[in-house]
């Protein structure tokens, strides 16, 4: 009798976690600052503090906490603004976010990015290889990624003493081409028959001695540009006072990653790194953004850096 009620007991206790994890995300943790501490976070239905991960999806009944002088932030898909978690209000308690009055446009774009991050917190596992030697010739940007209207910009990897040639084609073939160039960012010239809209075009990347290398690129539609550009107004430190400048970068940076604009997302996350090297959710999302588009290599890379800054 004894065995059966302990047996029920373990049933109940698994019922009860899996009614927890069966719960929506409802809060994103986009920004964590360690100082001389740590920021934890307790899962419902555990017993055990661990320290916090960037784009860590959170449920009603998790629970964050600062550590001496750290803090997170978490930003709740229902647009409710942010919530800065501090050792003044430790342990901060997830509950179900409440309406903002924020205007209608405001609340649905950024409940949108919120609900896209929530999905970006699992980094894959890549086998370790071991590379010898220069890096070889390698693209960069644009790569498989839509483009707002406006100048092309290409750039790539490999060793400084190559020259490289550098190739655009289209459906009619190729339309423009440079040869014995150093390694360093291209400007497709205004002068060149522009790209258009909608249609697909594949650049490639040559150096003696090495494969070619190519990539595609798409100029955004007319029909989408302004939704895209709308979005990004409202996503502006200005429109967003209460927002923290990085989770504002961040949430710019998804929005541009959710519509497969992928030069931009980069665009984005690499000047918000430049300015703050040691916020670990914006190396995270690079990563992201690195994996989708096939650079592996830098991707683990980014996503190594986001498991150092959060935890040094």
């Amino acid at each position: 009798m004894f065995q059966r009620i302990q047996v029920i007991g373990v049933i109940g206790l698994l019922f009860l976690q899996g009614v927890a994890w069966a719960v929506e995300p409802v809060a994103v943790l986009t920004e964590i600052r360690r100082g001389s501490g740590e920021v934890q976070v307790k899962l419902a239905g555990e017993t055990e503090w661990k320290v916090a991960q960037p784009l860590l999806a959170l449920r009603p009944g998790d629970q964050v906490r600062a550590i001496a002088d750290s803090r997170a932030v978490l930003v709740f898909v229902g647009g409710s603004g942010p919530q800065t978690v501090s050792p003044a209000n430790s342990p901060f308690t997830i509950e179900a976010p409440t309406q903002e009055t924020a205007p209608e446009r405001l609340r649905t774009v950024v409940a949108g990015v919120t609900r896209f991050l929530l999905g970006q917190s699992s980094a894959p596992t890549y086998t370790s290889l071991s590379v010898r030697g220069a890096i070889p010739p390698q693209i960069l940007s644009p790569r498989e990624t839509r483009l707002l209207p406006g100048s092309v910009t290409f750039e790539w990897n490999g060793p400084d003493h190559l020259r490289y040639s550098v190739r655009v084609l289209g459906p009619e073939g190729l339309i423009w081409e440079r040869t014995h160039l150093p390694r360093q960012p291209l400007l497709y010239p205004g002068t060149a028959l522009p790209p258009r809209a909608g249609v697909r075009y594949t650049w490639e990347l040559e150096a003696e001695g090495h494969p070619v290398q190519r990539a595609q690129f798409e100029i955004l539609p007319p029909s989408e540009v302004a939704n895209v550009q709308a979005s990004l107004a409202l996503l502006d430190p200005a429109m967003l006072p209460e927002y923290p400048r990085n989770t504002v970068v961040l949430m710019r940076a998804a929005l541009l990653f959710h519509d497969g604009l992928y030069h931009e997302a980069r665009r984005e996350l690499v000047a918000g790194i430049q300015a703050d090297p040691d916020e670990p959710a914006l190396h995270f999302l690079l990563g992201k953004v690195y994996d989708r588009i096939g650079l592996r290599a830098l991707a683990a890379k980014e996503f190594k850096e986001a498991q150092v800054v959060s935890t040094r």
